[in-house]
């Protein structure tokens, strides 16, 4: 039976205070990793959700602002606390946050830094990025293929630097889909003969709702029971609520804002898109919503190609097109059989490559040899001093 890996103490920075798909990475990897035995410790804004919710899960958490005008205090406050806990390896997710947490960390003689690229926005080619993802850390772990390459790319990263490992998602006991359909036919009130097309996402410009209320326009009249959800919370609820009373189907657009438990959303939705126009890893909505078994339409974004193989385990099409959109909603209400096809490839799919003990195996992999590089490297230096 093999051995256990050498537990390591591990610190997780993470200046978002929202609640999308990057907090929810760091949370779960962070539960994960803990639940292995490894000592993790978490530092984020008070008043973000990840906050609270690594509190309640017990994790050990302490509250950092994060904020530019305020860089200095909270570097010296990590160099207290990097003293104080003595990690292994420390761990970065966003630009405020990565730049006072590699800073502190070489500063404090941390053996092993890791930079986290959740996002597919370009990274600029300066001399500041470049010394950061370059020097200031060890490696570099992306969410998808495509933020790899383009890291490399952009910035010369040797593929020994850089790795990608998708988020894995954690899969519950899930309902039927007629019971999860008859659910949500309830809590709308909506008849027995309407269709559901949803999108499952915080509610922000790029993630493409405006797009996807557009191509349901173009649809609705000659889908009279269709019906719209777009669910998700976010600063922006105020302009898609706005959007929605607008339209001349506002009776057939549905915000239901924030949900804590998606999944009988997805188990019950006769389709989900994402619409989303830039920015994206791989979604774990898309793949939420595979393996809950509901056909799921993408755009040609970020790292959702690497997940949807079109007309296998879904349909993709361009972003910022409601017109080729509404088509590719159109054709998989009226082809149950593709529909069929392609969720039982796309579940099989997830299940084989994207749950979270594989991601978490991964990481753990992954963090158990920088860990041992920066010891070999140290070691040499000590040889040759």
């Amino acid at each position: 039976m093999p051995s256990r890996p050498t537990p390591l103490t591990i610190i997780h920075t993470e200046a978002s205070d929202a609640w999308g798909g990057q907090d929810i990475r760091v949370f779960n990897e962070a539960l994960w990793l803990r639940d292995q035995g490894h000592r993790v410790h978490l530092f984020t804004p008070a008043h973000g959700e990840l906050f609270r919710r690594a509190s309640e899960a017990e994790l050990d958490c302490e509250a950092i602002p994060f904020v530019k005008r305020k860089k200095p205090v909270d570097f010296a406050r990590l160099i207290r606390r990097f003293r104080a806990i003595r990690p292994d390896v420390v761990c970065t997710h966003s630009s405020v946050d990565s730049w006072v947490g590699l800073t502190a960390a070489r500063f404090c003689k941390v053996p092993a830094t890791i930079r986290y690229r959740h996002v597919s926005t370009p990274v600029r080619n300066n001399f500041m990025n470049r010394w950061q993802y370059q020097s200031l850390c060890d490696h570099v772990v992306t969410t998808a293929r495509t933020i790899q390459d383009e890291l490399r790319s952009t910035l010369g990263l040797s593929l020994h630097k850089v790795s990608s490992i998708p988020t894995g998602i954690a899969v519950p006991e899930l309902p039927s889909r007629e019971q999860a359909r008859a659910e949500l036919l309830k809590r709308f009130n909506l008849p027995d003969n309407a269709l559901l097309i949803g999108q499952v996402s915080v509610l922000r410009s790029w993630k493409g709702q405006y797009v996807l209320i557009d191509a349901f326009e173009r649809l609705a009249a000659e889908l009279p029971d269709a019906h719209l959800l777009l669910v998700g919370g976010g600063p922006v609820m105020g302009d898609y609520s706005k959007r929605a009373r607008e339209s001349p189907f506002a009776s057939r657009i549905l915000l239901p804002g924030h949900q804590e438990d998606v999944w009988p959303i997805y188990r019950g939705l006769d389709m989900a898109v994402l619409a989303s126009t830039k920015n994206e890893g791989i979604p774990q909505a898309g793949l939420q919503a595979m393996f809950a078994q509901c056909p799921f339409v993408g755009t040609a974004v970020g790292g959702i190609p690497e997940i949807v193989d079109n007309e296998r385990t879904g349909l993709l099409v361009p972003p910022s097109d409601p017109e080729a959109l509404a088509a590719a909603i159109m054709r998989v209400l009226r082809d149950p059989e593709l529909g069929a096809a392609m969720t039982h490839n796309a579940q099989a799919m997830v299940r084989e490559q994207y749950s979270l003990e594989q991601m978490g195996q991964r990481m753990e992999e992954l963090m158990q040899r920088v860990v041992q590089d920066a010891g070999t490297r140290q070691n040499n230096k000590s040889c040759l001093s």
